[in-house]
């Protein structure tokens, strides 16, 4: 494949994602500009509490549509999207039925009426059409786009009329439900087949055979991304005392979706554009590493890029995008960034293990990254610090990279080195950018602030494109337009 092809396809989903993010974020500011921060934290359990029942029943069946080679079967779809109506119909159940015990576990009983509506989400979700997904087996990634981005204008738009409406934290319900309806209406209008059920038994068992550990790893995923905010939500219930409230919960929800929302960016244009673009090139080993490197090397260099202004400026944005209400997340917003830089620094070995058709290393991986909960409780119970909170997935993130690369290495004798040479310059941007703050430099300033991550920045690019030819002649070859370059075939 053409670099001027591959970056085509990057650039498309990059504007996907971007704009999705871009949306998200703009939604999350809106709820927390019209909510106070208790208010806002309530709003978190909802999320808090759908993605538990999103992640923990996840086949990833959509991605096997991608990487099986009979993916393309009409059958093979139809009884992945049955699986998913049956999906959505079970998690609708469920949390219909717990929406008393998990008001009371996170203290607001009068909000269960809420999280019995919020069942609706779920039950919406499974009647998703899944031809946007089988179609990027041919890079084909517009149906997606249009999809996504067409369904975020819409709710986006809808949740300020919506927000000066309520006022309350019915309006994070209403935009997840919004959200749903949206997405799955769109997705059967940009479909090319019609939409159906089927049941094969041999597809069935090659969704679970390839869906099972993926299934642990959502759980592990879960206690990843909602593990802390989960505990801080639940500690008084938890520990009988607890110096957390839901105003924490909603500062802390803040910092971690200024630092999410990048981060995510990231991964997903990582995972959409190069499993396909790997899993073409499985069974050949140097074209294999040779785009595996490419992975690797783009990923630690957006990774530093997006994690030091959050480092060094983390405490002014929230301040400026939020408001003066949320100005206790500067205390730790660092680390939170610096947790999700080494999250994007994972998704090249991760992608590339799935490329192989591994869906074991990131389940390893996560259940690794998920001991870090040991050290939240652990936090939690002893009433310290939200800070020490966001340390411990930082260091649960640094013990997850070293197994992700590390197994890859020994199970598909991909070298790690390929991974942790590019995150080795990344890391050591994390580190100036960490020394800045020590220093005192955004006490200086908004400008003194501004002028040291800019300059942080830029060293980090020119070492990257210093230390690492491959990626200074891909960059050369974007721009210039070159026939070829390390990664075309």
């Amino acid at each position: 494949m053409k670099p001027a092809s591959i970056f085509k396809s990057g650039l498309t989903l990059g504007f996907n994602q971007g704009f999705s993010q871009a949306c998200a974020f703009l939604r999350n500011v809106i709820i927390a500009r019209l909510l106070s921060p208790s208010d806002f934290g309530i709003a978190s359990t909802f999320a808090i509490t759908f993605f538990l029942i999103e992640m923990v029943s996840s086949l990833a069946a959509d991605k096997l549509l991608i990487q099986a080679k009979d993916g393309d079967d009409p059958q093979f779809q139809n009884t992945v999207q049955l699986v998913l109506a049956w999906r959505g119909l079970m998690n609708a159940v469920l949390l219909f039925l717990l929406a008393g015990p998990i008001s009371y576990l996170f203290g607001v009983p009068g909000a269960r009426w809420a999280f019995r509506c919020l069942a609706i989400v779920p039950l919406i979700k499974g009647f998703t059409h899944l031809d946007p997904n089988r179609l990027q087996r041919e890079m084909k990634f517009r149906p997606a786009v249009a999809v996504d981005v067409t369904s975020n204008i819409l709710v986006t738009l809808a949740a300020l009329p919506l927000g000066l409406w309520l006022r309350s934290y019915e309006l994070m319900l209403w935009v997840l439900v919004a959200q749903a309806a949206c997405s799955v209406i769109l997705s059967h209008f940009v479909a090319e087949r019609r939409y159906g059920w089927a049941w094969d038994a041999r597809y069935l068992k090659q969704i679970f055979t390839f869906g099972w550990p993926l299934l642990i790893n959502g759980l592990l995923m879960y206690v990843i991304f909602q593990g802390d905010r989960f505990v801080i939500g639940a500690a008084p219930r938890l520990f009988g005392k607890s110096p957390y409230t839901l105003a924490d919960l909603g500062v802390y929800s803040v910092a971690f979706s200024l630092a999410m929302g990048p981060a995510m960016l990231v991964s997903n244009v990582s995972v959409s554009l190069f499993l396909p673009l790997l899993s073409r090139v499985q069974e050949r080993r140097d074209q294999f590493e040779r785009r595996y490197c490419v992975c690797a090397e783009v990923g630690s260099l957006v990774a530093a890029l997006i994690s030091i202004p959050l480092i060094v400026a983390g405490g002014w944005l929230v301040i400026l995008i939020y408001g003066a209400k949320y100005a206790a997340a500067a205390d730790f917003i660092g680390w939170v960034a610096a947790m999700w830089a080494l999250r994007v620094l994972r998704a090249a070995p991760s992608v590339a293990a799935m490329a192989r058709g591994d869906t074991r290393n990131a389940m390893v991986s996560n259940l690794v990254r998920s001991l870090a909960l040991v050290g939240v409780l652990s936090v939690a119970a002893a009433g310290l610090p939200l800070s020490w909170i966001a340390a411990c997935g930082f260091f649960g993130e640094l013990l997850a990279l070293a197994v992700n690369v590390g197994r890859l290495q020994r199970r598909h004798l991909v070298p790690a080195v390929l991974c942790l040479k590019p995150s080795l310059v990344c890391a050591s941007g994390m580190a100036l950018a960490a020394l800045a703050v020590f220093s005192g430099v955004p006490a200086r300033g908004w400008v003194a602030t501004l002028l040291v991550s800019s300059g942080i920045m830029m060293t980090v690019f020119l070492g990257m494109v210093y230390a690492f030819p491959r990626l200074r002649q891909d960059i050369r070859t974007i721009v210039s337009g070159p026939e070829s370059s390390s990664i075309a075939p």
